[in-house]
């Protein structure tokens, strides 16, 4: 009986290594599993920034330049407000003109008719 005792023994002992030994390899497999899923994720995070960053660097020069286009806009606005303000000031030198000159020439017919 002493005998079996051992052999059992040694049977448990060595169910006990490959159990272990399973188990560890099932460890390993899903560790790697979550490794290759985890590169997989890394991968298509790595590809969405560059892919935003380019967006982002895009998106940047469109808004300068049209802030350029604007100050532009802003420049053409401000002549042709100084412009305005100029052809406005002529108009109404142009009108003070013709005032007196029909003044004058008002008052010349009539100094004319009197004599």
């Amino acid at each position: 009986m002493n005998f079996n005792l051992k052999l059992f023994k040694s049977t448990l002992c060595i169910l006990s290594v490959l159990i272990a030994s399973f188990a560890h390899a099932e460890t390993i497999e899903l560790l790697q599993k979550n490794a290759s899923v985890a590169y997989e994720k890394m991968m298509e995070a790595k590809q969405t920034a560059e892919s935003l960053a380019k967006d982002t660097t895009f998106a940047e020069k469109k808004l300068a330049s049209a802030k350029q286009k604007m100050m532009e806009a802003e420049r053409e606005a401000e002549t042709a407000k100084r412009k305005s303000e100029q052809a406005k000031i002529a108009m109404e030198q142009a009108i003070n003109r013709w005032k007196q000159a029909s003044d004058t020439l008002a008052n010349e017919w009539g100094t004319s008719e009197v004599k």
